[in-house]
C-alpha cells in the first residue's frame, strides 16, 4: 500500500467544519492525530482473552501481544512472528520453535523461551480462570519445555493436526509484567505492554479504550508487516444504544462501525440513506470473502431434564419461523443455517430441515408427555410441571426476534420468559455457573485454522465443566470417537469426510436450534481511508489480525477530497456497495 508523503501535513493542518442537510449542527471531518475511532456496542468485562475469551478480547490481544506464528490471511501460508523457524518431528509429536532473537518487549528486553513457559504455566494453573485454554493444552501436550533461551518444544500426547495449531498460534505474555500479579483480577482493563505493535494508552470503563502505536515495534521491518499498523492510535468507543451509535457515526465522532442490524443496513443503503451516505461521504460496503464460518443458534441447556428429550428439542426447533423473521425483521439479508459448519456443508441435502411447523411441534410435545394444559394455556406433564423456560439475552436489538419466537411458542402452550441482563451477568450465568435454560450464541473458528477444533465444544468430558464452549452440556460417545479420528487425520479430504459425519450427528441431535448466517462482512466508514483492493483479505474474519485496524490507513488525498466535498456540500464519486473477492463468490451470491 503506497504511503502518501503529505499525509502527516494533512492530518495535522486540515480541520474543516461542515453542516449536513437537515442536521443543523457542525461536524468535524478531520483525522485527529492519525487515529481511527471504531464504534462498539459494549465493553467486555475483561480484556484478558485467556479468562474472557471473545472476539473483541482476541482482537485487542493480537495488537498488544504476539503469537509464535500466524497465518497469512491472503495465502493461508504459515509465517513466523515471535518464532523465526519451526519443525515437526517425523512422528508428528514434537514441535520445535526457534524464537527470533530480535523480538523485544515494549521495554526493550528480549522475548525468550522463559516467557513462553511462563504463559503456558499460567494457563495450566487450576487457580486461574483459563479453563478453555487449559482444556486445549491439557488434552494436547505431554509437556512444554525450553532447552535454551530461544528454543521452545511442545511435546504432544498424540499425533493430532490441531495440536500443531495450538502450538504455532500460541500467544505469549511478558513474564516480567505478569509475574506476581493476580491473573484473574489484575489484568482485566489495563493490559501490560507486550511485544506487539500497540500498547493500551487509556481506558475508561464502558466508554472507550485507546491503543497507541509503538514507534519502536521490533517487527515493523519484517516483509509480511510492510504496509501495516498505519494508525497512530486506535480508539474503541462504546455506545450501547444502536441508534445513538449510528448518530455518532453520522456526526463524525466515529469513523467506522459494523451495522448493528439488517434493518439499519437496508435503510442506509436502499430505503432512506442518511445525507452523508447519499453524498458518499460515508461508504456502506458489503464484502464477500472466504472468512471461516461457524454457526449461531438457540442453545438449550441439556443438563436440565426438560431438554434431555430430543422430541422437545425438535419441537422447539419447529417453532422457530426463520422465513418470517428474515422477511419481517432482517429484510431477507440472511441464509438459513442447516449445518454447524456452513463454510463446508450448509447446502448438503442430507441435513434435516426444521422448517416452521407448529403442528409437528405440538405432536412431538404430546409424545414427550406434555399433553395437558393449565388454566393459562401452558402445557403440563403428568407430574403437573408447566412447560415454562427462561431465555437469557444481553442485546436489546435482538428482543424483537425473541418476542416473535416467544409468541409462536405460546400458540402451542410453551411459555418462554425473556430476561435481558448485562453481558457480565450473562457470561457468569452461562459460562461459569452453567445456570440457564436457553441462550443465543454465535461462534467463530479459532485463529490459525479454517477447521473447528470440535473437542472444546462437543467432547463429553467438557459437558459439566465451567468456562468451556460446551455450554449445552452435550454428551455423545459416538461423536467422541469421531472427534478423536478427526483430530488425528492429517489428510484434509479425509478430515472433511469425518467432519461431515459429525455435522449430520449434531444436526439430527438438535442440541442447538440453528438460526442464520451471512456470507459477508458489512461495514460503514467515512470515505477517507485507503484499503486493500477487496477491502478485506481473502480469509479475514472478526478474529483475524489483518483487518481495517491493521491494513487500512488514512489517505491524504481522500481526506482532502472529503473535506472539500463536505465544505462545498457536494458529493464524492460513488463506490460499489457489494465487493466480491473473486468471480466465484460473485456468481454464487451476486444479485
Amino acid at each position: 500500500m503506497k504511503r502518501l508523503l503529505c499525509t502527516w501535513i494533512l492530518i495535522s493542518a486540515l480541520f474543516v467544519f461542515i453542516t449536513c442537510d437537515g442536521q443543523g449542527g457542525q461536524i468535524p471531518a478531520a483525522a485527529d492525530q492519525n487515529m481511527i475511532v471504531v464504534g462498539e456496542r459494549q465493553m467486555q468485562k475483561s480484556l484478558n482473552c485467556f479468562i474472557d475469551y471473545n472476539s473483541f478480547s482476541i482482537e485487542v490481544a493480537q495488537l498488544v501481544y504476539e503469537r509464535l506464528c500466524e497465518r497469512n490471511t491472503e495465502t493461508w501460508e504459515l509465517e513466523g512472528r515471535l518464532a523465526q523457524s519451526w519443525s515437526i518431528s517425523p512422528d508428528k509429536l514434537t514441535y520445535t520453535f526457534m524464537l527470533n532473537k530480535n523480538a523485544r518487549w515494549a521495554d526493550g528486553s528480549p522475548v525468550t523461551s522463559a516467557d513462553v513457559i511462563f504463559t503456558y504455566d499460567t494457563i495450566m494453573n487450576p487457580e486461574n480462570l483459563t479453563t478453555v485454554f487449559r482444556m486445549f493444552y491439557e488434552a494436547a501436550f505431554e509437556r512444554v519445555y525450553a532447552p535454551d533461551d530461544y528454543t521452545v518444544v511442545f511435546q504432544a500426547k498424540t499425533p493430532r493436526w490441531f495440536n500443531f495449531v495450538h502450538a504455532s498460534s500460541f500467544l505469549v505474555l511478558p513474564k516480567h509484567e505478569f509475574e506476581g500479579g493476580d491473573f484473574n483480577k489484575d489484568f482485566n482493563l489495563m493490559l501490560p505492554p507486550g511485544s506487539g505493535p500497540y500498547v493500551i494508552e487509556d481506558v475508561e470503563p464502558e466508554r472507550f479504550i485507546v491503543l497507541r502505536k509503538r514507534p519502536d515495534y521490533w517487527a515493523k521491518e519484517l516483509p509480511q508487516k510492510q504496509g501495516m499498523y498505519n494508525f497512530e492510535r486506535i480508539k474503541y468507543k462504546f455506545i450501547l444504544e444502536d441508534e445513538i451509535r449510528l448518530e455518532s457515526l453520522k456526526k463524525g465522532d466515529i469513523d467506522l462501525m459494523i451495522p448493528p442490524t439488517s434493518k439499519d443496513w437496508v435503510e442506509w443503503t436502499e430505503e432512506d440513506p442518511p445525507y452523508q451516505v447519499t453524498q458518499n461521504w460515508i461508504l456502506t460496503r458489503k464484502v464477500y470473502n472466504y472468512k471461516p464460518e461457524l454457526y449461531q443458534g438457540f442453545h438449550m441447556n441439556m443438563r436440565k431434564k426438560i431438554f434431555q428429550d430430543i422430541r422437545v428439542r425438535k419441537a422447539l426447533a419447529y417453532l422457530l419461523n426463520i422465513d418470517l423473521l428474515n422477511e419481517k425483521l432482517m429484510y431477507d439479508q440472511y441464509i438459513p443455517l442447516y449445518s454447524y459448519f456452513p463454510s463446508f456443508f450448509n447446502n448438503d441435502a442430507d441435513l434435516p430441515r426444521f422448517n416452521y411447523n407448529p403442528e409437528k411441534a405440538r405432536a412431538l410435545l404430546a409424545a414427550a408427555g406434555w399433553n395437558k394444559v393449565d388454566s393459562e394455556g401452558v402445557l403440563m406433564n403428568d407430574q403437573g410441571k408447566r412447560f415454562e423456560i427462561e431465555f437469557l439475552y444481553y442485546t436489546q436489538s435482538f428482543e424483537k426476534h425473541l418476542t416473535i419466537y416467544k409468541e409462536d411458542c405460546a400458540k402451542v402452550g410453551v411459555r418462554i420468559n425473556l430476561n435481558l441482563i448485562s453481558i457480565a451477568a450473562y457470561r457468569k450465568r452461562v459460562f461459569e455457573d452453567l445456570e440457564f435454560d436457553m441462550v443465543n450464541i454465535a461462534w467463530g473458528v479459532d485463529p490459525g485454522t479454517l477447521f473447528p477444533s470440535m473437542e472444546d465444544g462437543w467432547k463429553s468430558d467438557t459437558a459439566d465443566l465451567p468456562n468451556t464452549n460446551n455450554i449445552v452440556g452435550y454428551k455423545n460417545p459416538e461423536l467422541d470417537v469421531l472427534i478423536d479420528s478427526y483430530l488425528e487425520e492429517f489428510d484434509i479430504d479425509k478430515r472433511l469426510e469425518i467432519l461431515k459425519r459429525m455435522d449430520l450427528i449434531l444436526a439430527r441431535d438438535v442440541p442447538v436450534i440453528l438460526l442464520w448466517y451471512a456470507p459477508y462482512t458489512r461495514v460503514y466508514y467515512w470515505n477517507k481511508f485507503s484499503t486493500p483492493p477487496k477491502i478485506l483479505k481473502k480469509y479475514t474474519d472478526s478474529a483475524s489480525e489483518d483487518s481495517y485496524l491493521t491494513n487500512w490507513e488514512i489517505d491524504g488525498s481522500k481526506l482532502r477530497a472529503l473535506q472539500e466535498a463536505v465544505a462545498g456540500n457536494s458529493a464524492l464519486p460513488a463506490e460499489p456497495v457489494n465487493v466480491y473477492y473473486d468471480e466465484e463468490l460473485e456468481k454464487q451470491f451476486g444479485r
